[in-house]
Parts: structure tokens; sequence; C-alpha cells
């Protein structure tokens, strides 16, 4: 299932407030590499959103490298989800590791947690071809079993600034119930350009050429 919001900034205020109204601990924790901490414009510090949506973080591994073993360390009764961020605007390189988001993901399920991919900038196909590298793209995340995918709906997508949140129909209804939906959600003008847009990406040729 999917929604909608403003911008990808909302997209993470909004998944997160989700996930630690859900919880049943009373601090609900998520659990994020130290390397994946992002700043973007406009002062968003992901600690920051962590603090507003009501979710507690916490941090393991490295700057520069973070293990699976890591995670599940940094899990304890309070754990709300496992959440892995593509650091779309800075690159980490050299004596680096990272965790898959399927290791993640096979993690998580493990532990019954849910896993959260925010992909940043967001794309539908590989760009390898028009020099973008390392760029993940949604369906990968979906494939990987992610339960929330959330990303730009402008930038790579080349659609109306929006956050898109993809994920299974518990979690986006969860999101849909949530007081911040309507303060965040977009108008039918966005709707509309979205899904012009993305009736462009159902045909990878086509899109490649706009």
């Amino acid at each position: 299932s999917a929604v909608v919001v403003n911008n990808n900034a909302a997209a993470t205020l909004m998944v997160l407030a989700a996930v630690a109204a859900v919880a049943a601990a009373p601090c609900a924790n998520v659990v994020v590499s130290r390397g994946e901490l992002i700043e973007i414009g406009g002062s968003f510090r992901l600690p920051d959103i962590m603090t507003v949506s009501g979710a507690a973080l916490r941090e393991v591994g490295t700057t520069n490298k973070t293990r699976l073993g890591d995670y599940e360390r940094g899990i304890d009764d309070d754990t709300a989800a496992l959440m892995k961020i593509h650091p779309s605007n800075y690159r980490i390189e050299g004596f680096t590791q990272s965790v898959s988001i399927r290791d993640l993901v096979e993690l998580g399920h493990a532990k019954g947690l849910p896993v959260i991919h925010d992909i940043g900038s967001g794309a539908m196909m590989d760009l390898e071809s028009f020099g973008l590298y390392d760029e993940p793209t949604a369906p990968d995340s979906v494939s990987a079993g992610a339960d929330l995918v959330l990303f730009s709906g402008d930038k790579l997508l080349s659609g109306p600034q929006a956050g898109i949140i993809i994920g299974r129909r518990r979690w986006i209804d969860s999101i849909e119930r949530h007081p911040l939906m309507r303060p965040l959600r977009v108008d039918k003008l966005i709707l509309a350009a979205l899904e012009a847009t993305l009736r462009l990406h159902r045909d990878p040729d086509l899109a490649g050429h706009q």
C-alpha cells in the first residue's frame, strides 16, 4: 500500500511517529547506524526529527563501519524498529562497511521488528546508465522485504514535491489514522501530477527520455 505527504522529511517524521505510536514499549527506540545520521537542507537533522516524532534514537556502529552484529546488539525490549537511511548528499569512502537492506530485514523479522528504509532522493529504476551510482531503488527495497520504504517524489523521480511512503498495508493503515497525517497530506493537484509522473515510470525507456 502507499500514502503521500508533502516531502520526504515529512515522510520520515510520519513513519517514525506511527512506529512509535504502535510500539508497546514505553520508550520506543529506533536503531540506526551512526554513519547514517543525516543532515539535509533547512537544518533537517535525523536526531531532531526522531525526538519530535516521539521515537528515541539508538545509535549503533561507528561513523565508517557498522556491522549486522551492531544492530543486533542494539536491540532491546524497547526497540520499535530498525532503520536504514541512504545518505543522499554525502559519501563515506575508504575503510567502510555497511549492512544491506536485505540482511537488515532478515534480522528485523527474526526479532519481530519492522524495518524502515529511507532511500532519500528516490529512484524507481537503476540509474547507472545516467552516471548515478549506488542509488537504491524503491522496487529493490520492497523486494528485499522492507516494511516501510520512503523517498522523495521530486528529485530523481522528477515529479512534484512530495514524500512517498510505500509498504505493508498494516503500517500504511496506521499512518493514515495518525493525527499528523492531516497536516502533512498533499492536495489533489500534487496527487494528479504524481500520478502522471508514475505512469511515465511504468515504461523505463520512456521515463529515461523525459
